[in-house]
């Protein structure tokens, strides 16, 4: 009998112990997840899947609960990661680990190496921005746009100015990466261009001299009105067209120009009328709509801005006012079923031009409005952004507990008056946000600032019936009212003010410094007392926390907002 060659008894020799030292890492590394494997530090070496997802669930549950800290310049907030949309998809985390393979050197590798797993998170970007929109608003620098004013007839170019912003993509690529590993994240900011240069407005300087150069004339349905140069440079205004592409552009400005023009204008339009309800014999009854006529800003615009680059006779500008519709017609406010005032409330103030011109635009867009069964009204929905080609005027309000100005200012009176009639009427409060610091014309702890576009003033209508929203206002007061058919009714409880904590008092030099009289904080509850016949059926507890409101005195004697006349015109939210 032969035997085989001992070499390659040899070579069979060692194939079958490499086999076997294979087998034996094979079953050495396992079906499950090999040792050495974690996610974000937690061991999960030699686990099945289920298993290992079952033990990241627990052991990392505080951690993915706990707020996302998140910085940007020198503001920061604090977000859930529920309501921002983020969370961890441990699933496809446990995907990423290796897996037992045949190659012998992975095979091998696997028994000796470590691999921290990063955790795969799901982000609803969406969510995430809305989230982020509180901060945003408080480190966001608008660029500014180069443009054109007038100093008496002198058209004069201001140039642009670069804005700052936080950068969305890059903010996403931080919550992603340092998530679970760091307590505060800080983010990106990035630079914003303006869309207008000095040079865009340089080249249209001609023009504005043109415009000014002489008097126009507006013929309106063949009626002349005669528009004079000063009337002309306080109605131009130069701005970028949206988008990204937008050009700077001369456009006339509605609101400035009949302003300025006042009846010579109003004799030829007409506001139309919504239709109301008043109170006669003790029952609301409809006060018939009216159409009115007007002519539409684009229309306008599209005929003035020629006429201004001519000369002379040429200089006539034709428009025919269009039929306006009123919003609310009779037939709808017949048709709603109206039955009740069911909640009403008056707030006065302290006469300020900006504050009457605000108050009085946002209560006309919030008038008439109707509210179906199950529909939630909001305030900024409903009132809109607050600018400048809307009918707003810049004024005082609050942020970040100091006063500055800016457009809107004041309207935070109508989101008072409006929370409290809804207080009243007891349809369900959804959201509102007390001012920084107390204001004394409002009722402490029941009271709600705004601010476009997250701070808002809302409410559910659950009467079961639908509501009209009905404003009024005075030179000193506004008034919300709220019809529709009484489900419940509302009584009030106001705890003590307790928790006193007194205001500082400091100077501020600058050009922008705005008066403080200075107020004390305190803290305050209030009670809000469902009751159907009498009977109470629930009570809705509202703790307010004000801050000091700091006494600033101006010393810059160049400043416009001196000591003391603001006192009379404090406190007002955007």
């Amino acid at each position: 009998m032969k035997f085989p060659n001992r070499k390659i008894q040899i070579a069979i020799i060692s194939v079958g112990s490499l086999s076997l030292i294979w087998l034996a890492a094979w079953f050495a590394v396992g079906s499950g997840i090999p040792s050495g494997v974690s996610v974000s530090g937690i061991d999960i070496g030699g686990k099945t899947k289920v298993a290992a997802i079952s033990d990241l669930k627990f052991q990392m549950s505080k951690k993915v609960q706990s707020n996302i800290n998140l910085t940007a310049k020198t503001a920061s907030i604090s977000i859930s990661p529920k309501s921002a949309g983020i969370s961890v998809d441990l699933a496809a985390t446990i995907e990423k680990a290796p897996k037992r393979t045949l190659n012998p050197i992975n095979l091998f590798s696997l028994l000796t190496s470590k691999t921290d797993l990063r955790p795969t998170l799901k982000l609803d970007k969406e969510k995430f921005i809305k989230a982020l929109r509180p901060l945003e608003i408080r480190t966001t620098k608008a660029a500014r746009d180069a443009t054109i004013t007038f100093k008496e007839l002198e058209p004069q170019v201001v140039s642009s100015l670069s804005g700052t912003e936080i950068d969305r993509k890059k903010a996403i690529k931080a919550v992603e990466k340092y998530w679970l590993k760091k307590n505060v994240i800080k983010l990106s900011m990035k630079t914003v261009k303006p869309k207008a240069r000095a040079k865009d407005a340089t080249a249209l300087l001609e023009f504005a001299r043109q415009a000014v150069s002489e008097q126009l004339t507006i013929n309106v349905s063949a009626q002349p009105i005669v528009v004079t140069p000063t009337e002309i440079a306080q109605s131009l205004a130069f701005r970028t067209s949206p988008g990204k592409s937008g050009k700077l552009a001369p456009i006339w400005v509605k609101e400035n120009f009949t302003q300025q023009v006042g009846l010579r204008w109003s004799k030829f339009v007409r506001e139309p009328i919504d239709a109301s309800f008043a109170m006669v014999d003790g029952s609301p009854r409809v006060q018939p709509s009216m159409d009115g006529s007007d002519v539409p800003d684009s229309k306008l615009n599209e005929a003035v801005i020629p006429a201004l680059s001519k000369a002379g006779p040429f200089r006539v500008a034709s428009v025919v006012p269009e039929l306006v519709k009123a919003k609310v017609t009779t037939e709808m406010a017949g048709g709603l079923g109206i039955k009740d005032v069911i909640g009403t409330f008056t707030t006065n103030y302290p006469y300020a031009e900006y504050r009457l011109i605000n108050i009085h635009r946002a209560a006309q867009w919030m008038d008439g409005t109707i509210v179906q069964p199950g529909e939630i009204f909001s305030y900024n929905k409903v009132v809109g952004e607050r600018t400048e080609a809307r009918g707003f005027v810049p004024g005082i309000m609050i942020d970040n507990g100091v006063f500055k100005k800016d457009l809107g200012g004041g309207v935070s009176q109508l989101a008072t008056t409006l929370w409290n009639a809804a207080w009243f009427s007891g349809l369900e409060l959804v959201q509102h946000k007390p001012h920084s610091f107390y204001i004394s014309r409002y009722p402490a702890g029941r009271e709600s600032t705004v601010a476009w576009p997250n701070i808002d003033v809302k409410f559910k209508n659950n009467s079961g019936y639908p509501i009209f929203v009905d404003t009024s206002f005075t030179n000193s007061s506004v008034t919300v009212s709220i019809y529709g058919t009484k489900f419940v009714e509302v009584a009030t409880e106001s705890g003590p003010k307790t928790n006193f904590v007194e205001h500082e008092i400091y100077e501020e030099d600058s050009i922008e410094c705005i008066y403080q009289a200075g107020v004390d904080g305190f803290s305050i509850t209030v009670d809000r007392i469902l009751k159907r016949e009498g009977i109470e059926f629930k009570r809705e507890k509202y703790r307010t926390r004000y801050v000091p409101e700091d006494r600033v005195i101006c010393t810059n004697p160049e400043a416009k907002w001196m000591n003391p006349p603001l006192k009379v015109q404090r406190g007002e939210g955007s």
